[in-house]
């Protein structure tokens, strides 16, 4: 599985109901997943309010991650560097003045391969 594609992020809408949106994402070498995001997006105020997110990463060949973990949105140096790691794996993610950059430091991750025989499906320690 590429370490810097994309995947959907879901974050509490705070209606009871998950809101989720296809997001660019890069890992960092420190473990955490970075991801831009509109400031006025609704993803955006979710994750102000409530910072527990959920993703899910596949790989187009039977591969997937389901992650769990907490974001935060970065400011100063933080978010340059988030951004020019995003920004060299995704060009011209960051190029607006309203987007912020996230890290997300993962508590849970399972990966699931269902091109293997048997499948193969195990959780992760963090």
């Amino acid at each position: 599985m590429r370490a810097h594609g994309g995947g959907v992020v879901a974050t509490n809408s705070g209606t009871g109901c998950p809101e989720s949106a296809w997001i660019n994402l890069a890992a960092h070498e420190d473990g955490r997943l970075v991801f831009g995001t509109n400031e006025r997006s609704r993803k955006y105020a979710n994750l102000r309010a409530d910072p527990r997110v959920s993703l899910v990463v596949v790989s187009g060949d039977g591969q997937e991650f389901q992650l769990e973990g907490r974001a935060a949105v970065l400011e100063g140096p933080a978010a340059q560097d988030a951004g020019e790691l995003l920004e060299s794996r995704h060009p011209g993610a960051t190029g607006k003045d309203s987007t912020r950059l996230v890290a997300v430091r993962l508590h849970w991750a399972r990966f699931v391969d269902v091109a293997a025989d048997p499948p193969v499906r195990e959780d992760l320690t963090l």
